[in-house]
This record gives structure tokens, sequence and C-alpha cells, in this order.
């Protein structure tokens, strides 16, 4: 019986300090008042989407890694910061584990926000708004909290835990993860497993990704006949416009069409792509002669490289004469992760589930990650965010994460690391 009492004491003290924060069906305004509710506000509240604020980063997780007593190491392989914090293991000699997230951000239009996006703002519902709620700093805190709750149970894990901070994520890469990995400093991490970003599920079922879609981001520059505004314009850069958006959105139809057959709505089995930038015009009593137009493209899973290819060099041939084309990103291959008995670290996870009594299923990344570079380097990674009933709110106006769907991720997390950083050798 005393042993049944000091359990249902430790449950009860576990959900008062993170998960029950409603009574009645209303938000309690005390949950504000948590550290780890004032930590993940501090972090939105730094606007990482501007470079220059990166040096802010690198005090934040310097101040928590003291909270914490863990080492902190600085590496600016690119010049940009990569913040790595280190849990030694009892068997440091063994492959460690590796919680990522990126510290950059994507730019937010303001006016077009109920909230400050950079303000880190809790709603009367409970809601936490701004840039990187959902994408991914919300995530890195959880990454922590999961590190501090184990430590408060004095938890000793067989493998060392790195929790990784990295810049550039949302620009490719190039100037983070990309140049890292290359560094003896990546290298002496010693990563046998790693999680980063995964997605917000919108029903019970907690989501781990396992491949991501190979991103195409493509430069169409037209060239045409320019003139005064009041003039007719023929076989100017605007007609070229005109057939290329005809031409993809009669792609996305027809992808749109196999997903209504297929009845699966899983982003990853299709092709998806999306205009997202036009630049032209230098008055507005001139009709342009130049027009840069890029295209974001996702290639589904079975996707062939060499169809897609034909895709686009139609797409350039019908818009006429005076069309370059130019990749800014260009991923023929995408490395997948086991998800069955194969995978020690998958199958820790489904232990932890199990003990949880949640659901993880795999998925296809819609998206791309910095994972792409770690499985392509052999190393596996899962895409896991512990967010469930959660509509994605990524790269959207008023992105947001329910503190109680915030805090509750905290002990999945927790549980998680706690099987994997197990895994024996």
């Amino acid at each position: 019986m005393k042993l049944l009492w000091i359990l249902a004491v430790l449950f009860q003290s576990i959900c008062c300090s993170y998960s029950r924060t409603f009574q009645n069906g209303v938000y309690r305004e005390d949950c504000e008042t948590l550290p780890v509710v004032k930590k993940v506000q501090e972090y939105i509240q730094i606007d990482t989407s501007k470079p220059e604020n990166y040096d802010l980063v690198v005090a934040f997780w310097k101040r928590l890694a003291r909270e914490a007593s863990l080492p902190i190491e600085v590496h600016r392989p690119a010049g940009l910061p990569i913040c790595v914090l280190t849990w030694t293991g009892s068997q440091p000699e063994l492959p460690s584990i590796v919680l990522n997230t990126h510290s950059d951000v994507v730019p937010a239009y303001e006016d077009l926000w109920h909230y400050p996006p950079f303000g880190g703002v809790i709603d009367r519902d409970g809601n936490l708004y701004g840039r990187g709620a959902q994408d991914t700093k919300g995530l890195a805190i959880q990454h922590y909290e999961a590190i501090r709750e184990l430590q408060r149970n004095n938890v000793t894990l067989k493998r060392t835990v790195h929790i990784t901070i990295v810049p550039d994520e949302e620009m490719g890469g190039y100037l983070g993860i990309k140049e890292f990995v290359i560094t003896e400093a990546f290298k002496k991490l010693n990563i046998g497993f790693a999680f980063d970003e995964g997605i917000s599920a919108p029903d019970s079922t907690y989501l781990a990704t396992y491949v991501d879609k190979r991103p195409w981001q493509v430069n169409m520059t037209f060239y045409g006949k320019g003139g005064h505004g009041s003039e007719f314009n023929n076989k100017g850069v605007i007609e070229k416009l005109s057939h290329l958006l005809n031409s993809i959105s009669q792609f996305e139809e027809e992808q749109r069409q196999l997903m209504i057959r297929n009845n699966n709505s899983d982003l990853g089995l299709y092709t998806t792509i999306n205009v997202n930038g036009i630049k032209t015009g230098i008055a507005t009593n001139i009709i342009p002669s130049v027009m840069n137009v890029i295209i974001d493209i996702r290639l589904a899973r079975d996707a062939n490289i060499d169809d897609m290819q034909h895709v686009l060099d139609h797409w350039k041939n019908i818009t006429g004469p005076g069309t370059n084309m130019d990749f800014i990103r260009h991923d023929l291959e995408a490395f997948a992760t086991p998800t069955d008995n194969s995978n020690p670290y998958w199958v820790a996870m489904q232990d932890a589930a199990r003990e949880m009594n949640i659901t993880i299923k795999p998925l296809i990344c819609p998206a791309t990650s910095d994972m792409m570079v770690l499985r392509k380097l052999g190393i596996p990674a899962l895409g896991f965010t512990p967010t469930i009933n959660t509509a994605s709110r990524m790269h959207t106006n008023d992105e947001f994460l329910h503190l109680d769907t915030f805090l509750h991720g905290i002990q999945v997390m927790a549980n998680i690391v706690k099987k994997v950083g197990m895994v024996p050798a």
C-alpha cells in the first residue's frame, strides 16, 4: 500500500507540473508562470528569421546548459552558430543519440497575425502563438525539458545524448548541417541515431517520419519584349507566365485526382508543386522585360526523376524562346530509415509507446528536413514531434501550439528518450 501511495503522489506531481492545465474546461492562467513555458516564450521572442540574432540564440542555450549542468560547445563551420549540449551516458563509447532542431524560422506577414509573430503570446484558451511554436522552437524546448525530467528522476542512460541546435535549415542547410557534418566536431559526436522535427498529428495518433520527399526548387527566368504601359504586349513575360501557371495548375489537379482515386491523403505519395515567388517590373508604366519565377516541387516517394525532368523541360519549351531554367535545389535521392524490427531504435520507441498506451505511425515526411543529410551518411533518423490533435501551422499565419499539448509532449519525449538511450550495443 505504501508503494501504491508513493506512485500515486509521483503521478499527481507530474500531472500538476506538466499536463493538466485545465479545470472544468477553462484554461488555468497559472500555467503561464511555469518556467518551461517562460523558456519557450523567450525562445520564440528571438526573431531568428534574421541571422543577426543568432548570437542571442547562443546566449539562450548557454544559459539553459548551465541550468542543467550540461557542457555546451558552439561550432561555426560556415559562420553561423551550431550549439551542442551533451548529457553523457554511463557507456559513452556507445554510439550517441541526437535530438536535433533548427534555430532559424521563416519570416512572417506580421499584419496578418492576430498576435505579434515574435511575441510568444498566450491567449485565454491556452494557445501559444509565435513563429517557431511548431517549427521548431517548441520541439527544442521539449527535447531540453525531456532531459531535465530524466535528470530530476535520477535516470542514467547508457548512451550519451546530444541536443543539437542548427541554423539555416529553412534555407536548405547549406550554412548549417551540411557544413557541420564534414567537421571533426561532428564525427566526434559518434551518432548512432537521431531524432529531428516531425509533423503534428491531426488526431490522437503520433507520427514518425522515416524518409523525406526530394525537394526540387527551380528558378525560371523569362525574357520578353518590354515597352510602354499603354501598348498591347505580345510574346512578353506575362504571356510566358500564363503558359507556365496553366501547366502547373493542370499538373497539380492530376495529383489531386490521384489522391481522390487512391483514397489516401498521405502527401508523401504525391508530387506537390507551388509557385512561391514572382519578381518583375521596375515601374508602374513599363511593361516588364524580365521576370523570375520560383517553383517549389516536392517529389513523391516513387516519382521518377527522369519523368519529372521531362515535365520541367516541357514547361520551359511551351513558354517559347527567352526562358532560362536553373535549379536552386535539386535532390535526386532520399534515403529511408527502417521502421521495423531491424531497427533497434524503432523497436525501443515502440516499446515506450506501448508503455504509454499511445500509437506511433510511420509516415513519409511531406516536406524536407536536416534528416536528409544524416540519412545520406548512413545515420538512422526519425522525425518525431510529440504533438497530437493539432493542425499543422508551419510556415503559415498564426502559428501556435496549445500549452497542454506542449507540456504533455515533454513527458512523451522523456519516456521515448529513456528507452532509446538504453538500447544495448
